[in-house]
């Protein structure tokens, strides 16, 4: 069977041998890498953490690698502290998507975020990233409507709840908040595009929001 995947880690398994866990378009899969740990083995490609792989496993319940390739690797980040950060965030919150979750459609979105990070500004990245993903854990906020009285005339975001208001529904403002974290949700544009915002804030309120509703801890946040 082929498979194409995300390495998100790799562990030890008896005296040679890897455990390698992939992100696919079918959900996380592990893989045993036989002799993995032998230096002349040739498989470090295949548990570097962060490269894309195209594998040929075995089609059994605990699947075996029989050969693979690197479609991309990220490797480079790591002569940049803030995109090793940024990947570290990332990955974790790659390691939690739901299993029920539609991998299919997440997994592009994933790969093409982690292409990015070698090109693209890393914390603007990081952001639009963290606002999508709210969706493949089943916590976005409402974005679209009053919560009050379904206006679309909206004026404030309450993030913590996941709710907007109108204008007739509340007196808070922070209507520049709301367009931005909108844009970021829904727009496809290229990430030099989006519009510029105190990324410091977002993250403040996202690491409380994935806190609040997940129980995924982002404090890795700090030094960003």
């Amino acid at each position: 069977m082929k498979i194409e995947g995300i390495v998100l880690q790799s562990i030890d398994y008896k005296e040679t041998s890897k455990i390698v866990y992939l992100y696919t378009r079918m959900g996380k899969i592990s893989v045993k890498s036989i002799g993995a740990k032998k230096p002349k083995n040739g498989s470090l490609g295949f548990i570097t953490t962060g490269n894309i792989v195209s594998a040929v496993i075995s089609d059994t319940k605990y699947p075996s690698l029989y050969e693979y390739d690197v479609i991309d690797s990220i490797y480079s980040i790591t002569k940049d502290f803030i995109r090793v950060k940024v990947f570290m965030v990332m990955l974790e919150v790659i390691k939690n998507i739901p299993e029920d979750a539609n991998h299919e459609l997440i997994y592009d979105y994933v790969k093409k975020s982690l292409k990015d990070l070698l090109t693209e500004d890393p914390k603007k990245l990081l952001a639009i990233f963290l606002i999508k993903m709210l969706y493949p854990y089943g916590i976005q906020p409402n974005l679209k409507a009053c919560a009050n009285c379904n206006s679309q005339d909206i004026v404030f975001l309450d993030l913590p709840k996941g709710l907007c208001y109108c204008k007739n529904c509340t007196e808070k403002r922070n209507i520049e908040f709301y367009q931005v974290f909108k844009e970021y949700y829904y727009d496809k544009k290229n990430i030099s595009e989006y519009t510029n915002y105190d990324l410091d804030e977002i993250f403040a309120y996202l690491n409380d929001y994935y806190l609040r509703y997940i129980s995924l801890d982002l404090k890795i946040f700090k030094g960003i």
